[in-house]
């Protein structure tokens, strides 16, 4: 699938996992389920046919820029938790992140980016930092998993262990990626709608 329907699946099911109860576990929803819907394409890089999962990327870090500064502003609580980190756990989740990421940028396009040790690590890395964020990223890196499977090239899920499967379904850039990106977007909309309307 292409970047921008793992970007709205993603944080469909960041939401839908997370089911946030306040201003600022919304936004962490947000950012975990756009940075972790994208963030297995890592490898890709700006050359075609590529140059849509550095969009991507490029359109998570928007998104995070932008609720991050709204938190710093309207004080909806995630800096205060990244704040409130120990020096152990901040060093910890970037060395892991750090690591895990160039890891990924040498391997092969659905490699070790596309298995569940690369999610994980990557979680891990950002729940160091915020739980909250750390929980969605890993909804939407499992969800990016779960859509690639549908597709016609093996996603090597318990990397390095086996070749990987996929189920053969569909083409990663026609009519099932359209109905998965309005899917995804739809999903968030209305689970935007839902969290949103229990806050008051």
């Amino acid at each position: 699938m292409m970047s921008k329907t793992h970007l709205t699946v993603g944080v469909a099911a960041a939401l839908a996992v997370c089911r946030p109860g306040d201003p600022g576990g919304i936004f962490a929803a947000v950012i975990g389920g756009a940075v972790g819907g994208v963030f297995c394409d890592v490898e890709c890089d700006a050359g075609q046919p590529m140059r849509d999962a550095l969009l991507g990327r490029m359109n998570a870090g928007g998104v995070t820029a932008a609720l991050l500064a709204a938190d710093w502003f309207l004080k909806t609580g995630i800096w205060a938790g990244i704040l409130s980190q120990t020096a152990a756990s901040l060093g910890t989740g970037l060395v892991t992140f750090i690591i895990t990421y160039l890891i990924g940028r040498l391997c092969r396009h659905r490699g070790f980016t596309h298995s569940l040790l690369f999610v994980f690590l990557i979680s891990f890395g950002l729940f160091c930092f915020s739980p909250p964020i750390g929980i969605a990223a890993l909804a939407g890196g499992l969800s990016h998993l779960a859509l690639d499977t549908l597709n016609k090239k093996p996603v090597p899920w318990f990397f390095p262990f086996g070749r990987g499967f996929c189920l053969r379904l569909f083409y990663a850039n026609r009519t099932a990626n359209t109905l998965f990106l309005w899917g995804g977007f739809t999903a968030s909309v209305v689970l935007l709608t839902l969290r949103i309307q229990a806050l008051q």
